[in-house]
């Protein structure tokens, strides 16, 4: 009981301490809070629709216009004007007011009557790659559209049987499912993921803003500090994993012993790998400046917007000392996918390993920090 009564004392004081400190508090706290409420707010849309184009109808007949009306019925693109020439399309692509140029050069209908490839001329704006995806992809599917339907009455003309002639133009029919992603949206995908490197960076964050250039606690409070921060954590988990789906409207499936699984031994490499790099940083500003700096090039090497698969291999064995680069597949596996325990053993087993690899790192450490502090005393 008197143990118990020194831990939760301890417990209590971890608490204290970084509920005082105004910037560990606004880490580890009110940071998490601010993301939860702005950083999913961009992808609440989930896919983008009706971007915006300009097209050129230098044709004027029944079918470029018929062509017109059916890339504006799509939900990918929607037309904002009409000019005459190229010369007026690009002012309005670099006024922004549109995105995309589609062409319909003149003789389309005539080519299409006589059997002759009609061809249409497609210019989207390749730095943003949903929207160039959006306006190629309505472009291209209107086409495919209305050539099936121009080589169905063709083939009808000659007599043979309609659905012969469905099964000659379209021998092969392909039906979309997005697994786990029924909305085929961007929040589904990118938000559950991002929200692992979040946590794992306010954590370290707030462990350097409470103890770098400090001396480590001891004795009980040596074990109740990053258990302090690890429970604390937890919370933010069950937040940001279970309610924050919920309130976007994000699909999830995990189970939540499944998901505790991952979480815990996670947040301890998590802490283990704070306390370390909060002893080889002596100062508060160093260590913050050193995750800022490291947020984004983590942020890839995660496999959140590049495949981990194409990323060479010498940067995926440097990540592989990162607890959020085999974490987050996890937790997606297990949120999203309702992965079960044996799915995501390897990405445990790798988090025990670092985060006792962490810790042997910070006790390695540790003497020669003390040291430093013992000649140079920080306030």
């Amino acid at each position: 009981m008197i143990a118990l009564h020194r831990f939760t004392s301890a417990l209590a004081l971890a608490y204290r301490h970084l509920l005082g400190d105004s910037s560990a508090r606004m880490t580890m706290i009110a940071g998490i809070l601010i993301y939860s409420a702005l950083y999913p707010q961009p992808f609440v849309g989930e896919v983008v629709r009706d971007v915006p184009v300009a097209v050129i109808d230098q044709d004027n007949s029944t079918e470029s216009r018929k062509f017109l009306r059916r890339i504006d019925a799509t939900d990918q693109v929607t037309i904002a004007t009409t000019v005459p020439n190229m010369a007026a399309a690009r002012d309005a692509f670099f006024r922004r007011d549109v995105y995309g140029i589609v062409i319909i050069p003149a003789g389309f209908e005539r080519d299409l009557s006589a059997g002759v490839p009609s061809p249409i001329a497609a210019y989207g704006d390749g730095s943003y790659l949903l929207v160039y995806s959006n306006i190629m992809g309505a472009v291209t599917s209107v086409a495919r559209a209305m050539g099936t339907e121009v080589n169905f009455d063709r083939l009808t003309a000659t007599g043979m049987d309609a659905g012969q002639a469905r099964a000659a133009l379209s021998p092969v029919k392909v039906t979309n499912i997005p697994v786990f992603n029924p909305q085929g949206g961007y929040a589904s995908y990118i938000v559950p993921a991002s929200f692992v490197l979040i946590l794992q960076q306010t954590l370290m964050m707030g462990i350097g803003l409470l103890h770098a250039g400090r001396r480590l606690p001891t004795g009980m409070r040596m074990w109740a500090t990053p258990i302090a921060y690890i429970t604390l954590y937890l919370g933010w988990v069950v937040f940001t994993q279970l309610m924050l789906p919920v309130f976007y409207g994000i699909p999830r499936t995990g189970d939540f012993g499944t998901l505790m699984l991952i979480a815990l031994p996670f947040l301890c490499a998590c802490a283990a790998m704070g306390f370390a790099i909060a002893l080889l940083i002596p100062s508060r500003e160093g260590v913050v400046f050193f995750l800022v700096v490291m947020g984004l090039p983590l942020f890839f090497l995660s496999g959140i917007a590049w495949p981990a698969e194409a990323i060479p291999d010498q940067l995926r064995n440097i990540a592989m000392l990162v607890p959020s680069s085999t974490a987050i597949s996890a937790f997606v596996a297990v949120n999203q996918m309702g992965a079960a325990p044996q799915d995501i053993i390897g990405a445990v087993e790798h988090q025990i390993i670092l985060a006792f690899g962490y810790t042997a790192l910070a006790f390695a450490i540790y003497p020669f920090t003390k040291t430093r502090l013992e000649r140079h005393p920080q306030p």
